[in-house]
């Protein structure tokens, strides 16, 4: 008997492996599916969300990051639904509003707005102790490099790595399922997201410039919040959201799904850069402390 947690990004990956689990559990084996809002992910991922937990069962519970005001004080979880999840970046405009406007030299909403809700939910309101359970991540064979280097130590498991599981499996299986995630590559989960290409966020300025307007209010906001010297900017090359807009009206080559670029400046992105797998870039050692 084992008790596993899956991590579910939202995305046809991890869909598909949790899927694979609930069909490949014993007797008296435990899930625990957790998706966690960040206030900023497009719609038809949470619809995706909510379809995939109604057409197999799965139970998912949405948590939220719940932001303490008292200065070393660690996130928490907030239970919301489907229909109760939060559309305007609430919880991330939260997390920003401590601990500063997340980039590349501060990465710290995947551990705000995902790691830590997740931990607290599983720990204090499932009551499920450290080192009780597994948790399963949707990485697949072909992009083995994104294992973390402490998954042992953390308890991470990589079912569709272990199942030589790659990426044209997981979208041929998808094409001959009733529905699927309607959201090209470029959009991802969380829209514009700054782990992303530069490529991606100029084509996104151009076909879908309505998902900045977060990230540009954060930024006339928030400058100086949280640690460090400020102004804080989101995005690669110390680029603004004023700067990508204004970039995108040059002349350049929209990012086309499943079409690789090279250019060391445009086509640089994260472990994120599809979809956010929360294990990617970091394990847990710092999640359970006060916050930094």
């Amino acid at each position: 008997m084992t008790r596993t947690v899956i991590s579910f990004s939202g995305g046809r990956t991890s869909a598909y492996m949790g899927k694979r689990l609930m069909d490949q559990r014993q007797p008296g084996d435990e899930l625990l599916f957790i998706f966690a809002n960040t206030g900023q992910e497009h719609e038809n991922t949470l619809r995706f969300v909510d379809a995939c937990d109604k057409a197999w069962g799965l139970g998912v519970i949405w948590v939220e990051a719940a932001v303490q005001a008292e200065l070393g004080a660690s996130t928490k979880a907030r239970v919301v639904s489907f229909e109760t999840a939060s559309r305007g970046g609430e919880p991330f405009e939260a997390v920003i509003a401590k601990y500063g406007i997340p980039n590349k030299a501060y990465p710290t909403c995947n551990r705000e707005l995902k790691l830590r809700p997740i931990y607290d939910y599983i720990h204090h309101q499932h009551g499920w102790d450290r080192g009780s359970y597994q948790t399963a991540i949707g990485i697949r064979a072909d992009e083995a490099d994104r294992m973390v280097a402490t998954a042992k130590a953390d308890g991470i498991i990589y079912p569709l790595i272990k199942a030589g599981v790659r990426k044209e499996q997981v979208l041929a299986w998808w094409a001959r399922q009733s529905f699927d995630l309607d959201v090209p590559e470029h959009l991802g989960n969380c829209t514009w997201c700054w782990k992303k290409s530069q490529r991606k966020h100029l084509t996104l300025a151009t076909d879908h410039p309505e998902v900045f307007g977060f990230p540009a209010r954060m930024e006339a906001l928030y400058p100086f919040a949280g640690a460090g010297v400020g102004p804080r900017r989101f995005f690669r090359q110390g680029w603004t959201t004023l700067d990508i807009m204004a970039r995108a009206k040059q002349p350049f080559d929209s990012f086309v799904d499943r079409r690789r670029n090279k250019d060391p400046i445009l086509d640089d992105a994260g472990a994120c850069s599809e979809s956010c797998d929360i294990f990617a870039d970091n394990g847990t050692a710092d999640l359970f402390g006060e916050a930094a």
